[in-house]
């Protein structure tokens, strides 16, 4: 079993604990960029999840598991009736953190706008870290926003289930990019699963929050020793001599 960056995690899994996954995103095809062709681990068309009961078209030989609950998906009904009780995102942010971690190589692809129009801009090419590597969704999120309505937040009862999954299932690597305020990792439902997960030979990655850089602003689980806690990254380019200007228009001076 090849290992390093030359495989580009083929043969490895990697499950993402999220709001779902976008299952018809190029990111996530059985076919990525390059004509590389995927294999499932498991064998060809045994899947997990939603994907080995009652959809089984979300998954192929890259997305090889799509996995929700009833906490989540039970409360669809009251929102729109007509949203089929699965694990497929309804959000983005999963499929986003999924795409980080082991989307597909991309060729040549149009940066959409807001609307899914191609805006003219192309990526020649891109990929997540590990491209080759198996995906597995786990949806412990709701799908909405932390705004007026309200169906919003994440239920760790469903990332100790999503983890035993892993454990249980080969999974190699989770990504868990959730988390809040800083509590005693012993205490902690989420925490302490995942270093179940530890124990049982899984690299977890999990996010440092949002509150950065200052000190003491790592959340939870993050702060919890056995995990690897990433955290975002800036650059020290700048671009200060770009300038915009020739505005018309408008009942104000421009600025």
């Amino acid at each position: 079993e090849a290992t390093g960056t030359e495989s580009q995690g083929e043969g490895m899994i990697v499950g993402i604990i999220d709001t779902g996954i976008n299952s018809d995103h190029p990111s996530f095809a059985d076919a990525g960029g390059h004509g590389h062709d995927h294999s499932n681990p498991w064998g060809s068309g045994v899947y997990s999840g939603n994907c080995a009961s009652d959809f089984p078209e979300l998954c192929n030989d890259k997305l090889i598991g799509v996995h929700s609950w009833p906490a989540v998906t039970d409360q669809y009904l009251d929102y729109d009736i007509d949203v089929p009780a699965n694990g497929e995102d309804h959000n983005g942010h999963g499929s986003h953190t999924a795409g980080t971690a082991a989307g597909n190589v991309l060729i040549n692809t149009n940066v959409p706008n807001v609307d899914g129009e191609d805006t003219g801009v192309v990526f020649e090419s891109m990929s997540g870290v590990a491209p080759h590597a198996n995906i597995v969704s786990y949806q412990v999120c709701l799908p909405g926003e932390n705004d007026d309505i309200g169906f919003a937040g994440c239920l760790p009862s469903l990332t100790v289930l999503a983890v035993e999954h892993a454990i249980e299932n080969g999974v190699d690597a989770l990504n868990y990019s959730i988390g809040g305020g800083s509590s005693n990792p012993w205490n902690d439902a989420d925490a302490l699963t995942f270093l179940s997960a530890r124990k049982a030979g899984i690299h977890v990655a999990t996010s440092a929050g949002n509150s950065g850089p200052g000190p003491e602003t790592v959340g939870s689980p993050g702060d919890a020793p056995w995990l690897t806690t990433v955290a975002a990254y800036t650059h020290d380019r700048d671009f200060s001599e770009k300038d915009i200007g020739g505005f018309t228009g408008g009942d104000t001076a421009a600025p």
